[in-house]
């Protein structure tokens, strides 16, 4: 009868946390809403992109293109630490249009860390109009390796 109790105790215990860890992920999806507060939707973004949600992919690449700054910064620093291939021609937009270069910075490394050969033109077209020096020269070194040099 106590092994039976351990087991049904167990059972519950392993529910109530799938059941909690769901409901967070489905919070934390809907904090991604762009009228939401800014500091709520970095929280947000973060939490997607530590815990790799892939179920935020679509919200996050909607908020690529958010008036905010640092929205825009989290949301492609999300999208590279889920690493799909289905973010990709939204960062290689935001390496290209982007008017702040930390976003452009980070829309580099998500491309890098999700290593699509689609980025490889991108990283091209940016290269001759970036004026950041330390992306400009980050890109001529991706390219390189990209080459095999």
């Amino acid at each position: 009868m106590k092994k039976f109790f351990i087991a049904i105790m167990s059972v519950m215990l392993m529910s109530t946390l799938l059941y909690s860890a769901d409901k967070s992920a489905k919070q934390y999806i809907a904090d991604l809403d762009p009228a939401k507060d800014e500091a709520v939707i970095v929280t947000a973004a973060d939490w997607c992109g530590k815990e790799k949600e892939k179920g935020a992919i679509t919200s996050l690449t909607a908020l690529c293109t958010d008036s905010r700054e640092a929205v825009r910064l989290h949301a492609v620093m999300a999208l590279g630490y889920i690493g799909k291939e289905d973010a990709v021609d939204a960062l290689n937009k935001r390496l290209l249009t982007d008017e702040s270069a930390e976003v452009r910075y980070a829309a580099v490394l998500a491309t890098v860390r999700i290593g699509s050969k689609k980025s490889l033109e991108a990283w091209k077209e940016a290269k001759e109009k970036e004026n950041d020096p330390f992306i400009k020269d980050f890109l001529v070194k991706m390219e390189e390796k990209a080459r095999g040099k």
